[in-house]
């Protein structure tokens, strides 16, 4: 059976000034992940070294959604992902991702090195042709979130939750056309599209 391993790292942790606080949330944070996706979940989301953490799920096309909700909730503080796709070699704690051992979390672990070397943040790897694919396309979603405005990232966030360039605009008082720009401009869809057809690779995985 094919699992996907995401290894999590907090970046610069040490610098951190309030890290007892952090620790908390990032408890927290995994553990609303354990409960939410619970049915999917292999092994659950463990801290492991302090400012690391890593998880077992059956299905790589939830991945990418997991670490989306981790980086929105742990945000302004930035992490780094590395996700493995394969096999799993020992027997697998549901209750504790500590302890088991297989080709999925050596990708997850080769990927989180060279995540917090050089960007993407999130790097994937399945041991298949398609993972400078998938890569690619996560560096240029990256590149174009990274390079919002205040602006523009105030707009997608309110644009994601309400999903009207109306209600959107009576929001930020402004016009309809104006907010329909500052998405263009933002690369909104553009991103969307990649990430959909990320969810979309990792679908036909599972099948």
């Amino acid at each position: 059976m094919v699992y996907c391993a995401i290894i999590g790292d907090i970046v610069n942790s040490k610098k951190i000034p309030n890290r007892q606080e952090i620790q908390v949330l990032f408890a927290s944070v995994l553990n609303g992940i354990n409960m939410e996706f619970y049915n999917d979940i292999a092994s659950n989301f463990t801290i492991t070294l302090g400012d690391e953490f890593q998880g077992l799920i059956s299905k790589p096309s939830l991945s990418y959604e997991i670490i989306k909700i981790i980086k929105q909730k742990m945000s302004p503080i930035e992490l780094v992902f590395g996700v493995g796709i394969g096999e799993m070699k020992t027997a697998i704690r549901r209750d504790i991702s500590i302890g088991s051992d297989g080709p999925a979390y050596h990708y997850a672990r080769n990927m989180v090195e060279k995540a917090k070397k050089k960007r993407p943040s999130i790097r994937y790897c399945s041991d298949t042709t398609s993972d400078e694919l998938i890569n690619g396309l996560l560096y240029f979603t990256e590149s174009c979130i990274n390079s919002r405005t205040v602006k523009q990232v105030e707009a997608v966030k309110l644009y994601h939750e309400l999903k009207s360039q109306k209600e959107v605009a009576e929001r930020l008082n402004r016009t309809q056309a104006a907010i329909s720009a500052i998405l263009i401009n933002a690369f909104y869809h553009e991103v969307v599209n990649a990430e959909e057809k990320i969810k979309m690779y990792f679908r036909y995985l599972e099948i």
